[in-house]
């Protein structure tokens, strides 16, 4: 059968393991002294950068990200995901009804006398302006 393990031999196995986990970074075992402050000041609401400019005086320079990272891998605070609900168009008083597509079959204009409407609704000498760069053209200037 299993003979009980002396304590002895189960610690130092377990403190093997203690050292074989990852550490905390720099900057977080910076802010582990602090933990219980940072604690108490979130547990008031206080923002991170309020959090951060605190420490700062305290001379414990961290950026923000870290110490947000901070809150949630070591405080265990959860992540605020905010979705937006979205609610279905409902039609507004004095909106014109959406349009109603004409079957193939009714009589459409060409489109060659479509170009020739649009050309002549384009404003000015010289027509819409062209892609790219804007040059000055020298017969203009």
């Amino acid at each position: 059968m299993n003979q009980p393990e002396s304590p002895d031999r189960s610690k130092t196995r377990l403190k093997a393991k203690v050292k074989e986990y990852p550490k905390l970074s720099k900057s977080k075992a910076l802010l582990l002294p602090y933990r219980n402050e940072i604690k108490a000041l979130r547990a008031r609401n206080a923002a991170y950068d309020d959090i951060r400019l605190i420490l700062e005086q305290e001379n414990v320079v961290v950026s923000l990200n870290t110490l947000y990272r901070f809150c949630r891998d070591v405080l265990g605070e959860k992540t605020a995901t905010v979705f937006k609900q979205r609610l279905p168009k409902s039609p507004v008083m004095g909106d014109p009804p959406p349009p109603t597509i004409q079957p193939a079959s009714a009589a459409a204009p060409s489109i060659e006398t479509a170009l020739q409407e649009r050309r002549e609704r384009t404003p000015g000498l010289w027509g819409r302006r062209k892609r790219g760069p804007r040059i000055a053209d020298s017969k203009n200037l």
